[in-house]
């Protein structure tokens, strides 16, 4: 899989600004949210969809202002 989205940002579920959401999780869900504040998606929760569907995994693909995370 890749780390990067076709114009070569680095996905969402990859980026070092991606948080949990605790006041929007549930007990047997997790939230993530944006913690980017240049990014567009900025407090945006990423693993939810359009329709307001909730997501086991983050699929956005990204944005420019995303950083990756570093390995541990």
């Amino acid at each position: 899989m890749s780390i990067k989205n076709k114009n070569g940002y680095i996905r969402c579920k990859w980026c070092r600004f991606v948080r949990e959401d605790v006041s929007m999780s549930d007990w047997d869900w997790t939230a993530y949210e944006c913690g980017n504040p240049k990014s567009e998606y900025h407090k945006s929760l990423l693993n939810v969809e359009p329709q307001g569907n909730k997501l086991s995994n983050i699929m956005w693909s990204g944005c420019r202002f995303g950083e990756r995370r570093c390995s541990e």
